[in-house]
């Protein structure tokens, strides 16, 4: 374009006949690029923030900087004063941080803290366009709520950019958005090599800048007490167990399936703790690590917390543990108290305190602190005498006694409710120690000059018309319905009986969580339900404790957009993200295949909710049955291709750019039917093996190896994060190589 523009504008023949002909050419081309350059460049804008502006209102700058030079070609330039002439002019922050705005001072709205707008203006005979916010934070979320106006959507994994030209068009502009929901949280770090435990940190920090984008304004740091997090000591016992999950190690290296996935790693691996092989080399890369991605939460605006069970203490720790047996988890790494463990304990009380001071003395810069309440099934002898220590203060016993609160749960195994009244045992006498815990005068956990606030979570739905009398005043409460997201909404109606007015609550929404495993879930119309009621019931908000992320980009951004639009359902919101993406058309094809996952979902919580849990014999379990194979599985794998398909053709319609939406799906989907085509495999090799067919036996292996093989490989190729990458690693040690093993010894 720029040589055939300049034979045109400049004939190279007026160039002196003495000028080589290449010397010509290439001068030619020089001026031509530089002409071109100013006859194609975009359009001058200007963003001004005031001269005593907070770092999160000049990041905001920043980012419309970035968005507008990306969206535009703009030339776009950010100072602290108003140009005299000005190009396209865009004013940041508020009339008390932005002096350029203080015209407008007698009509801005009146915005809460997360409040915020974009509007068009007019400043004298000049039309402006102001992005501002009732907080640093909130004039940060107009900032992205412009570009979403212009068609940027904000994913997990990244940013797609409109399919197609944008006009600069800055009047006619008029949002506001106040908040219904409050409270948007992440939950983060863990202890599963398929959740967030194995992102590094530069990954852990993308993410957060892209939940900032999303508007969420809460982060947990959730630490398990086996982890390299948290050193302390304890009347003279040392903290020394130190490992990431839990100590295992996963190889991916020889006959790995989807091995191209891990480009020529011998292990999988938090990059961050690569060649960590002491204690102490573990301890510091975890607290620098947890310090990083806390700063960077603090940057972005987002209030960071801690995320902890008080009840659970390294292995070393029982020594200290006064009252006999303790209970211990499965690899013997942490202990918790025991039957013979008195819950008025003084020693115990001790011990709690030592490890939450420590935790702060390692974080001080954190707002809350999260306490899980556990359901220790030691304790469950001494439910009754926490029950009346607690009904004196609360009155309990007028309204409910102890006998109907623990026969209100329901179940068709009499073994479930003999485990499941137990539980809610051990969380009675777990509550009487948080009260204990929580109202102790000297707790003193004061951090980086503020007083850390305490929520507590784990809490069963029958405490919820209780809970402003048995947490003491000002805590918080994270609430669990169900670990599924179609049986949390069937339970719906527990939440209107939670005292909102009294205790601010936010609900733990079940989506993608570590027990839902390996396969892709989703149900629109549960999360959508569930949203709806939060506002009604008058909750505070959600919280979100994902391990794999693969399907959760919509969710994130219905979340996101319904927390500001109380109308929206999730139909309109894939629309909304999709239409000026990935084109109109895609948006209904997507949904078609959601539905389908929708329909997936459902059968597995009608069937088998932990299939797709990650454990040593997640595979092999269906190898040790001589059942049939579930008429279930063959409809869930169909639900799975034909979602697939549907993707697949989503992709090829989509428009440049952002494919990588669709084809990541695409594959996932793949994965999981394939994955599903191994379990059917492997069930009917073990039929097989019960009758003593040998021949079809090894036929049913190679056909499970096979599709293990292929699910692996299909997610390989467009793995996009260590959560992908863990699923795979976590699948060749649990499948493909016991499955090979099998086949081989056979």
């Amino acid at each position: 374009m720029p040589s055939l523009f300049f034979k045109t504008v400049f004939p190279w023949q007026t160039l002196p006949a003495s000028v080589p002909t290449l010397s010509r050419q290439l001068l030619l081309v020089t001026i031509g690029l530089l002409f071109a350059t100013q006859a194609v460049a975009g359009p001058r804008v200007d963003v001004v923030v005031g001269p005593k502006a907070t770092a999160l209102e000049r990041f905001a700058a920043s980012e419309v900087a970035v968005q507008f030079k990306k969206l535009f070609d703009a030339d776009v330039k950010v100072s602290e004063q108003v140009p005299a002439e000005a190009g396209s002019l865009i004013l940041i922050g508020s009339p008390t941080t932005n002096p350029a705005l203080q015209p407008l001072a007698a009509t801005w709205p009146k915005l809460s803290d997360q409040g915020h707008l974009i509007r068009s203006v007019k400043l004298g005979d000049r039309k402006v366009l102001v992005a501002g916010g009732g907080s640093p934070v909130a004039t940060l979320w107009a900032a992205y709520e412009l570009g979403h106006h212009f068609g940027i959507r904000y994913a997990l994994y990244g940013d797609m950019y409109p399919g197609e030209p944008v006009e600069l068009k800055l009047d006619g502009i008029d949002i506001l958005l106040e908040p219904t929901l409050r409270s948007r949280t992440w939950w983060t770090i863990g202890n599963s090599p398929i959740g967030p435990e194995s992102w590094g940190q530069a990954d852990q920090e993308q993410l957060l800048k892209q939940l900032a984008k999303l508007k969420f304004n809460r982060v947990v740091l959730w630490f398990d007490a086996s982890q390299p997090y948290l050193d302390f000591e304890f009347k003279g016992v040392k903290k020394q167990t130190g490992v990431v999950w839990r100590g295992e190690r996963f190889p991916v290296d020889g006959d790995t399936g989807g091995r191209t996935a891990f480009h020529g790693a011998k292990f999988f691996e938090n990059p961050d703790f690569t060649n960590k092989k002491t204690y102490g080399e573990r301890v510091a890369a975890a607290t620098l690590r947890a310090r990083g991605i806390i700063e960077t939460c603090r940057k972005l605006g987002m209030s960071p917390g801690l995320g902890i069970e008080p009840l659970e203490f390294p292995r070393e720790f029982a020594s200290v543990l006064s009252g006999g047996d303790k209970e211990k988890d499965l690899q013997l790494l942490t202990v918790s108290p025991g039957t013979g463990q008195k819950i008025d304990d003084a020693r115990l009380m001790e011990l709690v305190q030592a490890q939450l001071q420590a935790y702060l003395k390692t974080y001080p810069n954190v707002d809350f602190i999260s306490l899980t309440l556990p359901a220790p099934v030691g304790w469950a002898n001494q439910a009754e005498t926490a029950w009346k220590e607690l009904d004196p203060q609360t009155r309990l016993g007028k309204s409910k006694t102890f006998e109907n609160l623990t026969t209100i749960l329901d179940s068709p195994s009499p073994a479930v409710v003999d485990a499941k009244v137990k539980m809610l045992k051990g969380k009675i006498a777990s509550l009487a120690f948080f009260k204990r815990l929580l109202t102790t005068k000297d707790l003193g956990l004061v951090a980086d000059g503020h007083t850390v606030k305490f929520e507590v979570n784990g809490i069963f739905p029958v405490f919820f018309p209780l809970l402003d009398k048995v947490l003491p005043p000002g805590v918080a409460a994270r609430n669990s319905l169900d670990l599924n997201l179609l049986p949390a909404t069937e339970k719906r109606s527990l939440m209107k009986g939670v005292p909102t007015e009294r205790v601010a609550s936010s609900l733990s929404l079940p989506l993608a969580h570590e027990v839902v495993g390996v396969l892709p879930q989703m149900s629109g119309s549960a999360l959508k339900s569930l949203v709806d009621e939060l506002r009604e019931s008058g909750w505070n908000g959600f919280e979100l404790n994902c391990s794999t992320i693969g399907e959760m980009d919509f969710n994130a951004y219905y979340l996101s957009r319904a927390s500001f639009q109380s109308e929206l359902n999730t139909q309109q919101a894939l629309t909304m993200m999709l239409a000026p993406t990935l084109g109109e058309a895609s948006a209904g094809r997507t949904w078609k295949a959601f539905e389908e996952i929708e329909q997936v979902t459902a059968l597995i919580d009608k069937n088998d909710f932990f299939i797709g849990a990650p454990h040593k014999n997640m595979v092999m379990q269906y190898y040790q049955s001589s059942e049939p194979v579930p008429e279930w599985w063959g409809k869930a794998q169909e639900l799975y291709f034909s979602a697939m398909n549907e993707m697949y053709r989503v992709n090829t319609r989509a428009r440049e750019g952002n494919r990588e939406f669709s084809l990541y799906l695409a594959r996932r989907f793949e994965f999981a039917g394939e994955y599903l085509g191994c379990l059917m495999a492997v069930r009917r090799a073990g039929i097989a093996k019960s009758k003593g067919d040998t021949e079809t036996q090894m036929a049913e292996l190679e056909k499970a190896v096979e599709s293990l093989n292929s699910a692996l490989n299909a997610l390989a190729a467009v793995a996009r994060s260590n959560s992908d990458r863990g699923v795979i690693a976590v699948l060749n040690e649990y499948g493909y190589r016991p499955l090979k093993k099998e086949l081989e010894a056979e």
